[in-house]
């Protein structure tokens, strides 16, 4: 195999720097095909109702001593603790086998 390319070693590098010089042609010089996208999608009514109403959106603004009030201050949570489960198996598509490990 050394041989071989020690002895066509000026042909291959010729076939190499016409590959590079066509790709650089290629890259800098040659007409794009066509262009990447020329047409855009028309804006429809309903897209329009939603640009304005998330643009009305953005103009609220919160009064902030709602939250110092008497009566936001007496609300209860009845939020429930989220208890702890035991974790199952480590890959749950694995075959059945006595010596399964659990997750840490």
């Amino acid at each position: 195999m050394m041989d071989f390319i020690q002895r066509y070693s000026s042909v291959l590098s010729g076939i190499a720097l016409i590959a590079v010089l066509y790709g650089g042609y290629v890259l800098f010089f040659a007409p794009p095909s066509e262009p990447a996208l020329t047409a855009t999608a028309a804006v429809t009514a309903e897209d329009q109702e939603l640009i304005t109403l998330l643009l009305s959106l953005k103009n609220i603004r919160l009064d902030e001593s709602l939250f110092s009030d008497p009566l936001f201050l007496a609300l209860k949570d009845f939020g429930q603790e989220l208890v702890a489960e035991p974790v199952g198996r480590t890959n749950p598509f694995a075959p059945l086998t006595g010596g399964e490990r659990r997750a840490p």
